[in-house]
């Protein structure tokens, strides 16, 4: 439940965070394009962002760790028969391991794919000189893929990734058929919300 209630406060809060800025005058950014990231005005939110995806991952694994350590004391002091799973008749090993495949792994594959992101976003951007993504947007979606890690709602990130590519095609397309306006579509205020979406729909 902890991880839950953690994830909801990341995605609703930094949402929160994009509105604020916005209030503020500090993203999404107007100024010409800039081939380098955290450039202009857009530093401030890139900066956030950043760190709130780090903080995210930071937090993940210590708990991850926590994890383990609570279910070292709990089969050390559950009897006879449990603490033949900790040292010294069984190796820490196994109580890492535990865990590992039961929580560890999910968020494991899902910050692979955030940094996957991560990386490819930051260096088209670089390359096509922001023409696609804000400065943060890069931050933005590795956050929300990473956090929809949870090991209770499977590789629910998939679903969103997919989510976002069908908008941005469908969006894109009735621009380029229907109104004729040759103009990109932003997925800028949808990274978080969609986010939160697919979390809900997954519990209902």
């Amino acid at each position: 439940m902890l991880i839950e209630i953690f994830s909801f406060a990341v995605l609703g809060g930094g949402f929160v965070v994009q509105l604020f800025l916005r209030r503020f005058g500090a993203g999404p950014s107007t100024q010409l394009p800039s081939t380098k990231l955290g450039a202009g005005r857009t530093s401030k939110a890139y900066r956030i962002f950043k760190y709130l995806f780090w903080i995210s991952v930071a937090f993940i694994f210590t708990y991850y760790f926590y994890l383990v350590y609570a279910q070292y004391i709990a089969w050390r002091d559950g009897g006879s028969f449990t603490q033949l799973l900790v040292p010294p008749h069984q190796s820490i090993a196994y109580v890492f391991g535990y865990h590992f495949t039961r929580f560890g792994l999910y968020y494991l594959v899902s910050l692979a794919v955030a940094l996957l992101l991560l990386v490819l976003a930051s260096r088209l951007n670089i390359k096509f000189k922001r023409r696609f993504f804000e400065d943060e947007e890069p931050y933005l979606g590795a956050l929300a893929v990473f956090i929809l890690g949870n090991p209770a709602w499977g590789y629910v990130w998939i679903y969103y990734i997919i989510t976002l590519l069908l908008m941005a095609s469908l969006v894109t397309s009735y621009q380029l058929l229907i109104t004729k306006e040759n103009r990109r579509f932003s997925l800028y205020w949808l990274w978080l919300p969609v986010a939160i979406l697919v979390i809900i729909t997954k519990m209902a």
